[in-house]
């Protein structure tokens, strides 16, 4: 078992997050939601992990089944890339280490998503993955992990204590985001608004608001069920001819 799932798996996490997703309805059910909330964890079913990345990023992928998507980790030991000194590359190590103890260099992060489009702060291209090929090795998380740290007030000391209930298996993704957002559901809640509320774009990368998803292992142009050009003004028609005829050769839907 992946040692990601492994951790959702583990009978403390999942006593928690039923307890939460449990009072999730408790609390809808008293506001008259509770069938609004049935509405939207029923729309989750259909959600999927997306990553969102540049247009160079994309045509490297789309270019051969042997490119992989690459971790920031395996970009700094191949010495592709530099840390920038920042304190979110200090804040990636230390909340990295502490939710995949022994192995964050094989973790991959994506957002979950409604409609197929990720986090524009991170490229102009959306790539969601074939839920088939990610669903045994893949998890989700409350919100940006080490955003989380911050809004639970976890020291650098107590990282190793995180509290349970705010991760789930692919599988209970629904649950997960139920427990989450069950405030921002009432009576009159619209269906068409359930993709912004599962994911908010923010005006830069640490005010995004989103379910984070963790895939455990390789992926490659095989592992992209399709690709949205978020924004168009950003890339060059040359390139968007490219990278549409190497994913349409690679069977990708293209949006």
């Amino acid at each position: 078992m992946f040692p990601n799932v492994h951790a959702a798996e583990q009978a403390a996490e999942r006593s928690a997050l039923v307890k939460r997703y449990d009072s999730a309805f408790r609390e809808a059910t008293a506001r008259k939601a509770d069938r609004s909330l049935h509405s939207f964890e029923t729309a989750l079913a259909d959600s999927r992990a997306v990553i969102a990345r540049s247009a160079s990023e994309l045509l490297r992928l789309a270019t051969s089944d042997n490119e992989i998507y690459s971790t920031y980790y395996g970009l700094l030991s191949a010495g592709i890339r530099l840390p920038s000194g920042s304190k979110w590359d200090v804040l990636r190590g230390v909340v990295d280490s502490a939710l995949f103890p022994n192995y964050k260099e094989h973790i991959r992060f994506a957002a979950l998503s409604l409609n197929g489009v990720g986090l524009s702060n991170y490229g102009e291209y959306s790539i969601a993955l074939r839920s088939d090929m990610i669903a045994h090795r893949a998890t989700v998380f409350h919100e940006n992990s080490i955003v989380f740290m911050k809004h639970q007030g976890i020291k650098v000391a107590e990282v190793d204590k995180l509290p349970p209930g705010y991760r789930a298996t692919w599988a209970e993704r629904g649950k997960l985001c139920v427990a989450k957002l069950y405030g921002s559901i009432d009576a009159s809640t619209p269906p068409d608004e359930y993709c912004t509320l599962l994911l908010r774009q923010g005006k830069t990368s640490a005010e995004d608001d989103f379910v984070e998803v963790h895939i455990w292992g390789l992926m490659t142009v095989r592992t992209i069920e399709q690709v949205t050009l978020t924004n168009p003004r950003a890339v060059s028609r040359a390139t968007i001819k490219t990278i549409n005829a190497k994913l349409t050769k690679a069977n990708v839907r293209l949006i």
